[in-house]
């Protein structure tokens, strides 16, 4: 990949901070305005890609998650000048749905709190597909696995209570299941995708549905914790991910989370400082 001009919008978030780092580990130019930042419409901001979201807080914030899912990026379709956009979606649009190729139907229920997450994420897709504005893309991101500031999603959530007390409790069943990305995996990809000339969307996933079962088996050996299982925790079954398209188009195949996630612990052994 030659050397770029890219803006990250949402660089001081773990997935932006990470891709801030990748990018200028490789020799790219970057600017990542602040929050509320107003020279990013008087600029030339060359591969935009919109890291801007909410996520474990959205329930609580839903009127900051729109206007970061929606209303900025109809600002910079609207004023900006760039040479492409690629916005950061989510995989989770695909819950409920019987496909989760990048045309596949989704469901939404506005009655239901949760799915306000899943709105906003699709209207910013449908308006940066649809915006009018050329070199406009979205970018499915599946569950990331890395090192965060805060545990905000699953995994993160069971390493701090086993760092904590030794124990985990889980919550849901062994049978459940989810596609799981490295951070390391999807900042590359990403990189890679707002470079190019691809159009419409796709999906940023490792397309392996991990088990819980697979996960307590490593936290078992490489952490030492014990792992009980509540009574009658419910199994949620989230099918793989499709990555038909970023293994043809950009020929990017994830690792999968066996070979990732014992040197991910050592990292966060180290960064918490235990052995």
């Amino acid at each position: 990949m030659t050397a770029g001009h890219y803006t990250v919008l949402g660089g001081g978030g773990f997935i932006g901070s990470h891709l801030l780092r990748y990018l200028r580990q490789n020799d790219h130019q970057c600017f990542s305005p602040l929050r509320g930042d107003d020279s990013l419409f008087n600029s030339s901001l060359g591969h935009v890609i919109y890291c801007v979201g909410l996520t474990a807080d959205f329930r609580s914030r839903p009127l900051d998650t729109v206007e970061a899912h929606v209303c900025l990026l109809r600002r910079l379709l609207e004023q900006a000048e760039f040479e492409s956009l690629t916005y950061l979606s989510s995989t989770r649009v695909y819950a409920g749905a019987t496909a989760t190729d990048e045309s596949s139907t989704l469901h939404v229920n506005p009655n239901q709190p949760g799915d306000l997450y899943n709105l906003s994420k699709l209207m910013g897709e449908s308006l940066c597909l649809h915006g009018g504005r050329a070199n406009t893309r979205v970018a499915r991101l599946s569950n990331i696995v890395g090192l965060r500031p805060d545990p905000d999603i699953f995994i993160d959530q069971l390493l701090e209570e086993g760092r904590k007390t030794g124990r985990i409790l889980l919550r849901t069943a062994l049978s459940s299941r989810k596609d799981y990305l490295y951070i390391d995996d999807a900042v590359s990809a990403l990189a890679l995708i707002a470079a190019s000339k691809a159009q419409g969307i796709i999906n940023v996933a490792s397309g392996e549905a991990v088990d819980n079962q697979q996960i307590v088996r490593i936290l078992e050996s490489d952490m030492g914790f014990i792992v009980d299982v509540a009574a009658n925790a419910p199994a949620w079954d989230f099918t793989a991910i499709d990555i038909n398209r970023l293994k043809d188009e950009f020929a990017i195949q994830p690792r999968l989370f066996s070979d990732y996630f014992p040197e991910f612990l050592k990292l966060y052994r180290r960064n918490k400082g235990f052995l």
